[in-house]
């Protein structure tokens, strides 16, 4: 009896320890889970919140109501999706309200191109929001389906309002130099945006206008035009160079490298 006694004691330790290792073995896989969920949550949201952020930068740009519809409605999906991995996700519900207004109240694009730009820093905010949309659409990293007809509109589109604010920035800015008697300071404006056009503007008619616009402003640079022309808003399609078919004219030189 006392051997029994003793194996008895044994085996409960034993047991008491198995239970504790199985414990510890499940609150360990739990905080695994929650931690790969907390990084799958925060990596949709993330997405989302880069897709808001960046249309809002963008509301003095041109962006078609298509386009604008279908970010949105990412946006809400990605929102939709987090909601239903974790309910209880921090405001999540007011998000996904949020995201279906701002869905509902995208209205008719604007009638102007590219508005007013405020300095170096909205260009490069303007750039940046455009260049984060450019990845979305065209490395199909969206999570609803877009047809890659349609994806290939939409990066064409949105390359080409990027080439309009390359243009409406470094062009007006050029003017103003000139005019500032400052002709160095504009041609390195023009050549900055040359060299833009050419290693990221889309090869279409309307970016092509653009570089023959900034290539004829460089050679008005270097004659030293006594009359510079005043800083006017890039034209758009239907709007003067731009509207105009290019048959026959020379594209855009392609970049070294």
């Amino acid at each position: 009896m006392p051997q029994f006694a003793e194996w008895s004691v044994g085996l409960s330790v034993l047991g008491l320890l198995a239970g504790m290792l199985l414990l510890a073995s499940l609150h360990f896989r739990r905080q695994c889970h929650r931690a790969a969920m907390h990084a799958t949550v925060g990596q949709i949201e993330a997405g989302a919140r880069t897709v808001e952020h960046a249309l809002d930068e963008l509301r003095g740009v041109r962006l078609s109501r298509e386009l604008r519809v279908t970010l949105r409605t990412e946006a809400l999906a990605r929102y939709r999706r987090i909601g239903r991995l974790y309910p209880r996700y921090p405001a999540i519900r007011r998000r996904i309200a949020d995201a279906e207004v701002a869905l509902q109240a995208e209205g008719e694009p604007l009638p102007v191109g590219v508005g007013p730009i405020d300095g170096d820093a909205a260009f490069r905010r303007l750039d940046a929001a455009l260049g984060q949309l450019m990845r979305l659409v065209g490395y199909q990293t969206t999570w609803q389906p877009i047809p890659a007809d349609v994806r290939a509109i939409f990066h064409r589109e949105l390359g080409e309002r990027r080439a309009e604010v390359w243009a409406r920035f470094h062009l007006v800015e050029a003017a103003r130099q000139t005019v500032s008697g400052h002709p160095l300071r504009a041609r390195t404006h023009l050549t900055t945006l040359m060299h833009g056009l050419r290693r990221n503007g889309p090869r279409t008619p309307f970016v092509n206008a653009l570089y023959q616009e900034a290539e004829q402003a460089l050679v008005d640079a270097g004659r030293g035009d006594p009359e510079p022309q005043s800083p006017a808003p890039v034209r758009r399609a239907g709007q003067g160079i731009a509207a105009r078919p290019l048959p026959g004219s020379p594209s855009i030189p392609q970049a070294a490298g």
